[in-house]
């Protein structure tokens, strides 16, 4: 069995798994994913708000929480079957018809300590009922003023925390697995999931080395997005290649497709050959490589946060012909949320246009790109290996830069098989595959 150990310890039950998750993960991931294990909170005492437009709520927490919710909130979020589907819990009740100045005609806490609120509507009551371990999840953006999703109800906050890596982490935790295991088992799928969604990049080993067995495995979890360069690409060199990856040109590190709306968040290769017709002992050439952009972009955030601000906040625009038809958007280099937390990566200095910014902004840009570009390229940073014949490797395009060395067409023969696959299917049925394990 080729499964890393580390994963194996992600799906840990019982006072052990907690033991081990609160030692792996940083304290806010490990307090995070403790709340579900401890004692459910209650509603001590609800009252009218201030200016009759929000409801009081006292929980019995220590020490005590008060939370103001507005009645249109509480009324456009109730859970009854008149207002939500039960079965696909899709909203039945039509939001924008409802009074924004709403008021129920009583409030009331029940014996298990939830909250009821009474409506008076059309001349009919409609009652409402919420759970005070939801409310107060909900109660946090009301608290801190902020927009952030309430840990339980996004799955993406339930995952596991990401792991920023370079040269020597990834070596210890080389992200790898067997093709047997991820197409027999879901176990083995979740493994190769939780591998990716954690290092941005995993390896089968193993496939078949048989033109198309790429689809068979992304069909295994997803499906393939077809793009301008067809259901899949053939990486292989050509005698009148249109793009340089169909060459043995040197590729420096990059992620595709930053011309399109929004470019494919994962990307598979499987490598079909990659021989050394005439033998030696120097190395080939073909060695691909990858970098966590993530951690490079935190890097300069620490270390150079003016630098890391001008390459979050400049867009650039990223361009390419492909058969006659012209592609072409603008991105920030590094994409941020709202917090100033890395999002995504575009990096692609062969598709990057001329930039157009303020005069005084271009040298500073040049700077900073020129620091980022410094990092990704340290040694130290690098995840560096020849794919073998039967490897097929799967990375997060908006995170993890790859590229290639130099090789020479007339002594190396090298075939890769290539697709995209939307990554948020990916990772719906990654938490798909984690709530049944």
């Amino acid at each position: 069995m080729m499964v890393a150990s580390f994963a194996r310890s992600l799906f840990v039950t019982g006072r052990q798994g907690i033991s081990s998750l609160r030692a792996h993960y940083p304290k806010r991931h490990y307090e995070a994913f403790s709340l579900k294990h401890k004692n459910k909170v209650s509603i001590l005492s609800v009252v009218p708000g201030g200016h009759h437009q929000s409801a009081k709520i006292i929980f019995d927490d220590s020490p005590s929480t008060t939370v103001n919710f507005k009645y249109i909130w509480l009324r456009d979020n109730c859970k009854c079957s008149r207002c939500v589907d039960q079965s696909t819990k899709q909203k039945l009740i039509d939001t924008p018809s409802l009074d924004v100045n709403i008021r129920p005609e009583r409030l009331s806490v029940s014996s298990d300590g939830q909250l009821v609120v009474e409506w008076a509507e059309n001349g009919q009551n409609h009652a409402s009922v919420y759970e005070p371990d939801w409310l107060m999840r909900y109660s946090r953006c009301f608290i801190e003023d902020n927009f952030a999703s309430p840990v339980d109800d996004e799955p993406a906050s339930q995952r596991p925390p990401l792991t920023l890596w370079d040269r020597t982490t990834i070596w210890k935790n080389l992200p790898e697995i067997s093709y047997a295991e991820v197409m027999e088992s879901d176990k083995g799928l979740a493994l190769w999931l939780e591998m990716f969604h954690r290092f941005g990049t995993a390896l089968l080993r193993g496939v078949p080395t048989t033109k198309g067995k790429i689809i068979e495995v992304v069909k295994r979890f997803a499906y393939v997005k077809e793009t301008s360069y067809g259901v899949t690409f053939d990486v292989v060199a050509e005698p009148d290649p249109e793009h340089l990856a169909y060459t043995g040109t040197h590729l420096h590190h990059h992620t595709d497709m930053n011309y399109r709306e929004k470019s494919p968040g994962m990307q598979l290769l499987h490598c079909l050959k990659s021989t050394d017709t005439k033998g030696g002992s120097s190395d080939p050439g073909g060695m691909s490589f990858l970098v966590d952009g993530f951690r490079a972009a935190n890097w300069l955030k620490e270390n150079e946060p003016a630098a890391f601000h001008i390459l979050s906040a400049t867009p650039v625009r990223f361009q390419i012909n492909v058969n006659g038809v012209k592609f072409s958007q603008t991105w920030p280099i590094i994409c941020t949320d709202h917090d100033g937390e890395v999002t995504e990566i575009h990096y692609n200095n062969r598709t990057m246009g001329p930039l157009q910014a303020p005069t005084h902004l271009i040298t500073p840009f040049y700077h900073s790109y020129h620091l980022l570009t410094e990092k990704i390229r340290t040694e130290s940073m690098q995840f560096a290996f020849h794919l073998a014949p039967g490897d097929l490797l799967a990375f997060n395009n908006r995170r993890v830069l790859h590229g290639r060395t130099s090789f020479d067409e007339t002594r190396v023969s090298r075939h890769l098989e290539g697709c995209y696959v939307d990554i948020d299917e990916t990772m719906a049925i990654y938490d798909s595959l984690r709530n049944k394990i």
